[in-house]
């Protein structure tokens, strides 16, 4: 059986208590991070967030063979002491009987996928007691030679297979995320991330940002029923074909039109050409990052209009003209409050953005639905 089979057809554990709002928002927001940090290997991936873990980490978004588990737990100040990753609390409904401890959670996943499983990882803000205080990954048997015998004594207690081969694929990841400030300090992660992999080009952080956090936080909140491994890369993973959607947005500022070239071909009234040009302006960061459903809605309304009046030998004014006619009734259920000056803004900046088939840049058919 495939690591993908496997994935499906194995139970996943209960996940015993509830956890905080802002706690189960940096488990997402901590996964993006990684995406940041997988996404610069080069390899194809699929990240999946509340599936078997808080985070799992696959080699492949189609034929995965190994994963890596995170299991991501959040603290206000303090460390992390062995007790505190093997403690085993009573059962609220039948307490002579033990929950699995942190560690023993982790493990656990070991145990359902003994021959696929690349690394077992505690995620936290704040540092382990018999570790280093630095932020990154170390495994639980840098510690002395003391300490990992008490960790390895105490996970055999839990689970009687572990061998000290296996503890050593347990590893501890002080995260550099702060608990009550990680929007900001993630979105500064994203700036480094676009400039390091698209170089320093114009757009709209913020627009960005909100749309592929959203979407890392709708992955990470999907309850509905996972049937196939594709259900599970489409409703609970962020792929490598995803992000380079995200990218390819932010690359088109190579390509997108400059008002300066625009204008000139324009003959509008002064003030009406003063507004469609305020609106330009609003409207190409926007057009750089991904936007939400209703502006992606009207942007292929526009498109489509285009493709279909590709060889047209209108003027420029009589085809904006023309394609604002068609696409009016459509943008209207999309743009609320409808503003003609931004329609036409749109129509002009798609028109000039406009490649013809052969010449557009390979990218993930999916990754234009999620946003532009």
């Amino acid at each position: 059986m495939s690591l993908a089979e496997k994935l499906i057809s194995k139970p996943q554990r209960e996940k015993g208590g509830e956890t905080g709002f802002e706690r189960y928002d940096y488990q997402a927001l901590w996964g993006l991070a990684l995406i940041f940090e997988q996404h610069g290997g080069g390899d194809d991936y699929a990240i999946a967030f509340e599936f078997h873990d808080d985070i799992l980490v696959m080699d492949s978004a189609s034929e995965p063979t190994s994963v890596r588990f995170y299991q991501v737990k959040t603290k206000n100040k303090g460390h992390w002491t062995l007790g505190d990753l093997t403690k085993q609390r009573p059962k609220k409904d039948s307490p002579s009987e033990r929950l699995p401890s942190f560690l023993g959670n982790l493990y656990a996943n070991y145990i359902a996928f003994p021959d696929e499983t690349a690394s077992l990882n505690f995620v936290s803000n704040v540092p382990c007691e018999f570790l280093s205080p630095a932020t990154g990954t170390q495994a639980f048997s840098d510690c002395s030679r003391e300490a990992f015998e008490k960790f390895l004594a105490k996970l055999q207690a839990e689970h009687p297979t572990a061998t000290e081969s296996t503890a050593t694929l347990i590893h501890f990841v002080r995260a550099d995320l702060s608990l009550h400030d990680a929007d900001a300090h993630l979105k500064g992660k994203l700036i480094d991330f676009i400039t390091q992999v698209v170089g320093e080009i114009e757009y709209s952080p913020d627009t960005l940002y909100k749309a592929i956090v959203e979407e890392c936080r709708t992955k990470s909140k999907f309850t509905g029923v996972i049937r196939s491994f594709a259900d599970l890369v489409r409703h609970k993973s962020i792929t490598r074909a995803q992000v380079e959607g995200w990218l390819d947005h932010v690359r088109q500022r190579q390509r997108s039109p400059e008002w300066a070239d625009v204008s000139q071909n324009l003959n509008l009234p002064a003030m009406e050409l003063v507004e469609v040009h305020r609106e330009w302006r609003r409207y190409r960061p926007l057009a750089l990052s991904p936007g939400d459903e209703a502006l992606n809605r009207s942007r292929e309304a526009i498109r489509h209009h285009i493709r279909q009046n590709r060889a047209s030998t209108l003027p420029l004014p009589d085809l904006i003209d023309l394609i604002y006619g068609a696409t009016e009734r459509a943008i209207r259920s999309n743009m609320n409050p409808f503003m003609p000056a931004r329609v036409k803004a749109m129509i002009l900046y798609e028109v000039f953005s406009y490649e013809p088939p052969g010449e557009v840049q390979a990218s993930d058919p999916e990754s234009e639905d999620q946003g532009s």
